[in-house]
C-alpha cells in the first residue's frame, strides 16, 4: 500500500468513526427537567399571559403537550422540590416547610398551632431522580437552585455527578456577578458557583453551565436538572431589559413589576438556548424535556387572576403551575390536556420513560403520566392532597387541602375554617360551598384526614401559649 493510498484509507476510516460518534444516539432518552422558581400559572404567553414575552417556551408548548391543571406539591419551594425529586408527598417525607425560613419565623408566639418540626433536609435514604437513573448509566447534573438541606445534603450527596450553583439557600444574594452580598449574613454568596466574569448575569451563567454539560455528555444518556433561581426575588433584570417593560407598561394598570417581566423574558431566552443546543447536537429527537414551576407566583410581582392569591397559600394561585412536556416521536405536537397532575408525577413519569423502576413503587405518591403524554389517555387518580401547616409570611393561614374531581376543600388550622369550592364553576374560589353542600364537604374532609393519618410522619400540634383568640 503506497503512502497516498494509506492516508486516504485512514482518513476515510477516521471520518467514518467521527460521523458514527456524532450521529449515534444513546438507546435511552436523555431527560432535561427545567424547574423555574416562583413562576405563576399565568406568566407565560401560552398560558394567557399576554403581557409577557415568552416565544421559546410558547414554541415548546406547540411542539409538545401543555397541561392546564397541573399542580405543585406545596405552595412554597423546599417541600415542593423534595416531593418532585422523590415522587412522594411532603406529608409522607416529613418535609413540609420552607427550610431556611422556618428557623427565622416558625410561628407567632401566641398562634393556635405549632408547625411540625420538619427534618429540613432531604434524607439520604430517599431515592432521588438522579439515583433512580444512575444504575441505567445516566450522568446527572443539578445546575441552579437546590434548597433541600445544609451541606451534606446537597445534590452530590443525592446521586448527582455534578452540582453547579446548588446549596442550602433558595434565593440568590444577587443575580449579578460576583453573586455576593456580604451584608446578607444568612445568604452572602453562592459557594458552589465558581467565579465568573464582570457583567455576567446569573440566569445566563447557569444556562452556560447547562450547555457545557450537554456538550460534554452528548455521547451518554444524561439527566439535566436545570433549576434556575429565576424568577425568585430579588427582582433584578439584566441590562436595560427592565426599562423595556417600564415603557411597555407605562400608563397601564398591569399589576406586573417591570423587573419581573424582564426576568421572565430573560429566562425564556435561556430556555431557548438549551432547546437550540439539543437541536444543534442532534439530541432533540432522543430527549424528554419537561418544564414546570415549584409553586405559584408572587402576587407582589405578577397578576395571578383569575386564580386567587399566590405563593404561600393553598388557593389556586399558590399551587397551580405551568407544565409542558416535549419528546418528539413519543408526545404528539400541539396538544393540550386538562389531566390533573402533581409535581410528584414527574418521578414515576421519568422512570417509565427511561425504563426504570423505583426502589419502592408502593411509597410513590405520583402517577406515571406517559399514557396521557403519548396517547392522550385520561388517568384515574386518587384525590390530590396538600399539607402546609406553616405560617407563611404572606398568608399566615396554616392548613391542608384536597382536590377530588371538580371540588376542592381547604381546611385552615388558624383560624379554624373550612371552605369548599367548585373549581369548574368557580376557578377564582370566590364562593364557599361548605354550608350549602355539607355532605360533600364532610366527604372531602374525611378523605383528607384518612390520607394524612396514613402517611404523616410529623404533624402540627396545639400551641399551649395560644391566647384563645379566633
Amino acid at each position: 500500500m503506497n503512502r497516498r493510498h494509506f492516508l486516504a484509507t485512514t482518513s476515510g476510516l477516521l471520518a467514518s468513526l467521527v460521523t458514527s460518534r456524532t450521529h449515534a444516539a444513546p438507546t435511552k432518552p436523555n431527560v432535561v427537567l427545567v424547574l423555574i422558581d416562583d413562576l405563576g400559572y399565568k406568566d407565560l404567553g401560552c398560558y394567557g399571559g399576554d403581557l409577557f414575552e415568552t416565544p421559546h417556551i410558547d414554541q415548546l408548548a406547540t411542539e409538545g403537550m401543555r397541561f392546564t391543571q397541573a399542580y405543585a406539591n406545596c405552595p412554597v419551594c423546599s417541600p415542593s422540590r423534595a416531593a418532585l425529586m422523590t415522587g412522594k408527598n411532603p406529608a409522607r417525607t416529613g418535609f413540609t416547610g420552607h427550610i431556611t425560613a422556618i428557623g427565622r419565623h416558625r410561628h407567632p408566639e401566641k398562634s393556635r398551632i405549632i408547625p411540625p418540626q420538619d427534618k429540613m433536609y432531604l434524607p439520604h435514604a430517599e431515592e432521588s431522580i438522579a439515583e433512580l437513573l444512575k444504575p441505567q448509566g445516566y450522568v446527572s447534573a443539578s445546575i441552579g437552585k437546590w434548597h433541600l438541606g445544609e451541606k451534606g445534603h446537597w445534590p452530590e450527596d443525592q446521586g448527582f455527578d455534578e452540582n453547579i450553583g446548588g446549596w442550602t439557600h433558595g434565593s440568590p444574594p444577587t443575580y449579578y456577578y460576583p453573586y455576593k452580598k456580604p451584608q446578607k449574613k444568612w445568604n452572602p454568596n453562592i459557594p458552589t458557583l465558581a467565579e465568573g466574569k464582570p457583567g455576567e448575569y446569573l440566569t445566563d451563567r447557569l444556562t452556560d453551565e447547562a450547555l457545557g454539560f450537554i456538550e460534554r455528555q452528548q455521547e451518554n444518556p444524561f439527566f439535566l436538572y436545570l433549576t434556575l433561581y429565576a424568577v425568585h426575588t430579588p427582582l433584578e433584570a439584566p441590562g436595560n431589559l427592565a426599562e423595556k417593560y417600564r415603557k411597555k407598561f407605562a400608563g397601564k394598570e398591569t399589576g406586573i413589576h417591570p423587573a419581573y417581566a424582564a426576568m421572565v423574558e430573560n429566562m425564556d431566552r435561556n430556555i431557548g438556548r438549551v432547546l437550540e443546543k439539543l437541536k444543534t447536537l442532534g439530541l432533540e429527537e432522543n430527549t424528554l424535556v419537561i418544564f414546570t414551576s415549584d409553586n405559584g407566583g408572587l402576587e407582589d410581582s405578577a397578576v395571578q387572576k383569575p386564580l386567587r392569591e399566590g405563593k404561600g397559600t393553598l388557593y389556586e394561585g399558590g399551587i397551580r403551575v405551568p407544565l409542558i412536556a416535549k419528546w418528539p416521536g413519543h408526545i404528539p405536537a400541539n396538544q393540550t390536556t386538562d389531566q390533573l397532575s402533581m409535581g410528584t408525577d414527574l418521578f414515576p413519569t421519568i422512570a417509565a420513560a427511561t425504563g426504570t423502576t423505583p426502589q419502592d413503587p408502593t411509597k410513590i405518591d405520583g402517577y406515571d403520566l406517559t399514557p396521557t403524554l403519548t396517547e392522550g389517555k385520561a388517568i384515574a387518580r386518587k384525590p390530590q392532597v396538600w399539607y402546609y401547616p406553616h405560617y407563611h409570611s404572606k398568608s399566615m393561614r396554616p392548613g391542608a387541602a384536597i382536590r377530588k374531581g371538580r371540588y376542592k376543600l381547604i381546611e385552615t388550622y388558624d383560624p379554624v375554617d373550612l371552605a369548599l369550592y367548585d373549581l369548574e364553576a368557580d376557578l377564582s374560589e370566590t364562593t364557599n360551598l361548605a354550608e350549602k353542600m355539607p355532605d360533600k364537604a364532610k366527604e372531602l374532609l374525611a378523605d383528607l384526614h384518612t390520607y394524612l393519618d396514613k402517611v404523616l410522619e410529623v404533624r402540627h400540634t396545639p400551641n399551649p401559649a395560644w391566647d384563645g383568640q379566633a
